[in-house]
């Protein structure tokens, strides 16, 4: 009986697919988390663009301009009298 003497380097075809498979899974599992990131990243930035547009709008629509002719002359000033109760002060 004949036999084939075995080289010193032996393939091992399970063993690179197994490594082959974990490699890609890990690669896989990175480029997830990256997105991720970018992804969470970007919905800040887009938060703080809504927030900021917001308080700009209630900045500039929520203060009105007085009408015109409707400011009080020093002639029509108004006095306010004040005394103290026993709940605190009132403004007659």
């Amino acid at each position: 009986m004949t036999q084939t003497a075995s080289g010193p380097f032996r393939f091992d075809f399970s063993g690179a697919l197994r490594r082959g498979l974990a490699l890609l899974a890990s690669l896989v599992i990175g480029m997830m988390l990256v997105l991720t990131a970018g992804v969470v990243a970007v919905m800040t930035a887009i938060a703080g663009l809504l927030l900021a547009a917001a308080a700009l709008v209630m900045r500039f629509v929520g203060q009105r301009p007085a009408p015109m002719g409707s400011a009080p002359d020093a002639a029509e000033t108004i006095t306010l009298e004040a005394r103290r109760t026993p709940r605190g002060w009132t403004v007659e």
